[in-house]
């Protein structure tokens, strides 16, 4: 019997978040160089867990926010988390049960003290069927 197949959680958000709101969205944080400083504002999004059932995904993500402060971070993230908890749909694939399960937090950069805002959430994305 085949499976439902599961497309990359992080892409599918951040295709639905670079829709969604003007910043920039990546799974990595950019590195700076002379030539290019890292942007100030942005959003990481990762794929931390979560369990696969027949036809849904039950990603666990964490959405990491930077802003120029703390204060903005923290905005950002609201902002952001508010987004998120919004999506019906990613890629194509109904979202179910968005569950926030950490909200925003404090947690700045450790190598340059950037003001970053973290929260993670859980949410079942349904899978799609291969066709041969």
């Amino acid at each position: 019997m085949d499976k439902y197949l599961f497309d990359p959680a992080e892409d599918a958000w951040v295709a639905y978040l670079k829709d969604a709101q003007d910043e920039r969205v990546l799974t990595n944080v950019p590195k700076s160089t002379d030539s290019k400083p890292r942007p100030v504002k942005f959003i990481e999004v990762e794929h931390n867990g979560g369990a696969a059932g027949l036809v849904s995904q039950d990603a666990m993500m964490t959405f990491r926010c930077w802003d120029e402060t703390r204060e903005a971070a923290a905005v950002f993230a609201s902002e952001v988390q508010r987004l998120v908890t919004l999506a019906r749909e990613l890629g194509g694939r109904p979202v179910k049960r968005v569950r926030i399960v950490g909200t925003p937090v404090f947690l700045p950069d450790p190598d340059t003290h950037a003001a970053r805002y973290q929260f993670t959430i859980q949410a079942a994305i349904r899978g799609r069927f291969p066709t041969p």
